[in-house]
């Protein structure tokens, strides 16, 4: 024994401490864990992966609390079902990123597992950010491919889940019911309508903090619902019960993509959901000056007698140039409402052009279905001088209709034409591929109230923090002659916090330019920003009760709040985003008391100060400081 030690070097000695090292360390982190950790750059958010027998499972943790329990992994393609009898789970790739979006940096931690089962081998790509996990299936070689089913699970902890509701089935075609809140454990009895749920869903954490549950990069496939069972148990879901087909050469899932929030600001600040789609393909968008994000006039909401006359129309385009705004959106019926509707089309665009006003038309997506009749429709209207067209009424997250968007957005970019989709899914991101999407639905919006279910002041204090983390919406806010149970300012307020590039207006803006009461918020609308350089969700916002955001553009910040409660709230507003010390002009907007209308107020105020503002039930403010 002695001869054989006295054989090894110094340098072999310490080669065999460092590999004995190397393998107690690794049977400690497997004893510990029992499984495959993954880990996000700082280690704030935590996956694992398994194997339960020959079973397929993950878990995630966010600041060590359990978001997901162990679950159900795998597919069924093409007739086999993968992820119950797996032969070898082993990692194929390891590596850092770093994706930018609005000057804000995210790092992830990546890992490519490769898995053989049935004589198979597939991947499974996980992605961690210190803001959550988010994981896809990776199939290539049997193109095309029948996906039957998703087998993959998220078995949750009991917590207050929001989630919309669906009391019929348009609802969840086109994710346009009230946000409410229930505990996971209800979710699968929550509605009349069954277990089926859409997306996002936005938790509670408990102790504190947040995680949101949805799916990124939808292209080429079906979109995500979850179908709810006892036991907090969510089936991944899908609009056709027999599958659908997959015909590119590989088989990439959409992200499976779980938030984690410390807190509302980081939620709200959250850019995981775009970071996950690819970036756009150079040539389609060489050219992007004509994406223009923007705000917008619309007649169709507060349509009267002379709805879609040409002459009405002409004066919906003066106001918007008097707003300064730079769009006006012609909606449904134009094109049997005008006999000769090219000519007249031409007509209208070029007396918006001499007013830098540019133009959106709608169209019913049912026309637009077969690509020869798109293709003639975007040609003609893009030669009438049209800049943007809205379609509507897909009403179903199914593949085919996936495809119809997605063939659509780049059939517009071919034309120099921007987008915006109704009757549609949530996004998961879209935007970032194709940017000329510059806003869609898939949201209870305003419409509702002209429909006689006008929207609560809940409602909209809760979308900031569930629908609206997804990315932008046309909700069309700042209808103020029929603003259900909330009240002017209220209203106002929506126009600062809901994002959306395409900021659409609902009220008649001539009858608003007309009206006296209105004249302290035209300045305000006159430079209203649609793209922010800074956001900060304030203390005190709680989800569906008080939604108060700091949002900044160039040097100017705005303070906006809403009151989603029949009870007065208190907002202590100290204003430490302020960037210098010095005094700061301030104007708050607010409702006139015992009388319709607004209150303006201007004051100084100082990075230090505290400013208390009691607003009333379901009612808002807004601020802004020079």
């Amino acid at each position: 024994m002695y001869k054989c030690v006295k054989r090894f070097t110094k340098m072999q000695k310490i080669r065999l401490f460092l590999v004995l090292l190397l393998l107690m360390s690794t049977w400690v982190l497997h004893a510990e864990e029992k499984g495959l950790v993954m880990r996000s750059p700082k280690g704030i958010v935590k996956a694992e992966i398994m194997l339960c027998g020959n079973t397929l499972r993950y878990s995630v943790k966010g600041n060590g609390k359990i978001i997901i329990h162990p679950s159900l992994m795998g597919l069924k393609v093409n007739g086999v079902e993968y992820g119950s009898e797996v032969s070898e789970l082993k990692i194929a790739k390891e590596w850092d990123m770093v994706d930018t979006l609005h000057h804000v940096i995210t790092s992830y931690h990546a890992y490519l597992w490769s898995v053989k089962e049935k004589g198979k081998e597939y991947a499974i790509e996980f992605r961690l950010s210190d803001e959550g996990c988010a994981f896809r299936y990776l199939f290539e070689g049997e193109a095309p491919y029948e996906v039957e089913r998703e087998l993959t699970t998220f078995v949750l902890p009991s917590m207050p889940v929001w989630f919309f509701e669906r009391d019929n089935d348009w609802k969840l075609k086109t994710y346009a019911g009230l946000w409410k809140r229930t505990l996971t454990d209800s979710l699968h009895l929550i509605s009349k309508q069954g277990p089926i749920q859409g997306k996002p869903l936005v938790f509670e954490l408990a102790g504190g903090g947040f995680a949101l549950l949805t799916e990124a990069a939808l292209y080429d496939y079906s979109g995500l619902r979850f179908k709810a069972s006892a036991g907090r148990i969510l089936q991944a879901d899908f609009t056709e019960e027999n599958g659908f087909q997959v015909e590119a050469k590989e088989l990439n899932t959409p992200w499976r993509v779980l938030v984690f929030a410390e807190n509302l600001n980081r939620l709200v600040n959250n850019t995981m959901i775009k970071d996950l789609n690819p970036l756009p393909e150079r040539k389609l968008f060489a050219d992007i000056a004509y994406i223009k994000p923007g705000r917008s006039v619309w007649s169709w909401i507060t349509r009267e007698d002379k709805y879609l006359d040409i002459k009405e129309e002409m004066h919906f385009i003066e106001a918007a140039a008097t707003l300064k705004f730079e769009y006006t959106l012609i909606d449904e019926g134009w094109e049997t409402k005008w006999p000769d509707k090219w000519p007249e089309l031409e007509r209208l665009c070029r007396y918006a052009a001499k007013r830098k006003v540019g133009v959106w038309v709608w169209k019913h997506s049912k026309e637009l279905r077969d690509p020869l009749q798109r293709n003639n429709f975007l040609d003609s209207i893009k030669n009438a001088g049209v800049v943007g067209v809205k379609t509507d009424f897909m009403d179903s997250e199914a593949k085919e209709l996936i495809d119809f968007e997605t063939g659509f957005l780049r059939a517009a970019a071919e034309r120099k034409l921007m987008v915006n989709f109704h009757g549609c899914q949530a996004p998961t991101g879209e935007s970032k591929t194709f940017p000329n999407e510059m806003t869609r639905e898939g949201i209870r919006g305003m419409e509702l109230n002209v429909m006689g279910e006008p929207i609560p002041a809940g409602h909209n204090a809760a979308l900031p923090f569930t629908r609206l983390v997804l990315g932008p919406s046309d909700y069309t806010p700042g209808l103020f002659f029929n603003r259900g149970n909330t009240t002017y300012t209220h209203q106002l307020a929506l126009l600062y916090l809901f994002d959306s590039p395409l900021q659409c207006l609902a009220e008649n803006p001539v009858k608003l330019l007309a009206d006296n009461r209105f004249k302290p918020i035209i300045p305000l609308l006159q430079e209203l920003p649609v793209l922010w350089d800074e956001t900060l969700v304030l203390e005190g916002s709680v989800i569906g009760e008080l939604a108060a955001f700091a949002r900044r553009k160039g040097n100017d910040w705005y303070v906006v709040a809403i009151n989603g409660t029949d009870k007065d709230k208190e907002l202590r507003l100290t204003p430490t985003f302020l960037k210098y010390v010095e005094k700061h002009k301030a104007t708050l907007i607010t409702d006139a008391v015992g009388k319709e209308g607004f209150t303006a107020a201007t004051f100084i105020i100082k990075q230090g100060d505290t400013k208390k503002i009691i607003l009333r039930p379901n009612s808002g403010m807004v601020m802004h400081i020079k």
